[in-house]
């Protein structure tokens, strides 16, 4: 949860200064090869390893438990 925090501030800031991290990467050629090996490696990991335990956690924990049972509570407490 920091990492995305600090990961929205950090973009805040570059928008924020005007600063063109596109333009960048763009004209460095071995930080665009970085970006993209680095890309390709999180994506892999993703696919690979990372989606299947991320869909268990989101259909069989926060469906089944967590959403079932706040839809029962609203529920009861409307009716």
């Amino acid at each position: 949860m920091k990492l995305i925090v600090l990961f929205i501030i950090f973009s805040i800031a570059l928008w924020y200064f005007n600063i063109d991290v596109h333009g960048f990467v763009n004209s460095h050629p071995q930080i665009k090869t970085s970006f993209e090996a680095v890309t390709n490696f999180l994506i892999a990991l993703w696919h690979n390893y990372l989606s299947s335990a991320a869909s268990y956690i989101w259909n069989d924990i926060i469906i089944d438990i967590v959403w079932k049972n706040l839809a029962l509570l609203f529920g009861k407490i409307k009716g």
